[in-house]
């Protein structure tokens, strides 16, 4: 009897198992093929670990990417930062309807990537000319359009 209840268990975990597998293929899939709907797949780092063409909404913190068409801040092509790019994103947010009304969003954006953007010029190598670029997105949270925003950052003046 304990035999048999050993080998139960040991099945419903191998079956667990497989159905979790399953589920990561599967989400594997979804991110790789369909990037601008699920995101762009990411290592256990959150980083990018091939170039990949997506919705700007996406970026994270950290990413590298430029804009295949440079009239389009919609879509980004994330790299890994050790490839050839043009910005980094140094900061990221999301206005309140205050500060919208208030300051106008891109002067709300301005104030806040100005500390991220004076410590990534800080940082640069010698020879270098820092520019800054905000990217500012719509995004239905809950219920309500929030809007959300990155501060990006390059090396070389935009």
């Amino acid at each position: 009897m304990r035999y048999r209840r050993a080998v139960i268990g040991a099945a419903a975990g191998v079956a667990v198992l497989g159905a979790l597998s399953g589920c990561s293929t599967i989400n594997s899939f979804l991110h790789d093929t369909f990037p601008d709907q699920f995101g762009p797949q990411r290592d256990a780092n959150g980083r990018v670990e091939a170039p990949v063409n997506a919705h700007s909404y996406y970026l994270e913190v950290g990413d590298c990417f430029s804009f295949p068409d440079p009239s389009d801040h919609n879509e980004v092509t994330i790299v890994p930062c050790a490839e050839d790019h043009l910005l980094q994103v140094i900061g990221q947010g999301e206005l309140s309807l205050q500060e919208e009304r208030t300051l106008g969003a891109q002067n709300a954006v301005s104030a806040k990537c100005a500390d991220p953007f004076a410590a990534f010029e800080q940082s640069a190598p010698a020879g270098s000319h820092p520019d800054q670029e905000f990217l500012i997105t719509q995004a239905e949270v809950d219920g309500r359009t929030v809007t959300k925003y990155s501060c990006a950052a390059s090396l070389v003046k935009l």
